[in-house]
């Protein structure tokens, strides 16, 4: 009788501490929202992004104007896509209009990575989140 009661104690024990564990391998629910800066091949661009469920919006503020963007996250997969006019520059065809579309991953640092086809060119992209001082603007606005 004693050895099914540590029996039992034991097997208690054992499916609480898996139970534990299985919930600390869980990964944190994350949002995209947020203020990132955008690197693309040399390019280096603000990008705002606001997520509501797995809708994502934003805006990637281009050297030739803004790009309004709509997209998703899902399951740590990202996809957007914008249009600009151009800021008055021709590209193609008499066209000033530039339009992109980008997928990407979140990685397991935080950042994103993937691969942006645009109007003027395909680009590998990388995003990292701006890091902010509680009370304060971004450290990357900070003058020394």
């Amino acid at each position: 009788m004693r050895l099914a009661l540590v029996l039992v104690l034991a097997i208690i024990a054992t499916v609480h501490n898996a139970g534990a564990s299985a919930q600390k391998a869980t990964p944190e629910v994350r949002t995209l929202s947020g203020e990132w800066t955008f690197s693309a091949e040399g390019y280096v661009m603000p990008l705002s992004l606001r997520q509501d469920g797995t809708r994502v919006t934003g805006t990637l503020e281009g050297f030739h104007g803004p790009f309004p963007l709509q997209g998703e996250f899902r399951k740590g997969l990202i996809h957007f896509a914008g249009s600009s006019d151009g800021g008055g520059i021709r590209h193609s065809n008499d066209s000033n209009d530039i339009d992109l579309f980008a997928i990407g991953t979140l990685q397991p640092d935080g950042s994103l990575q993937g691969t942006l086809v645009s109007t003027v060119g395909n680009l590998t992209w990388h995003a990292e989140r701006k890091t902010v001082r509680p009370g304060g603007p971004s450290s990357k606005h900070l003058r020394h």
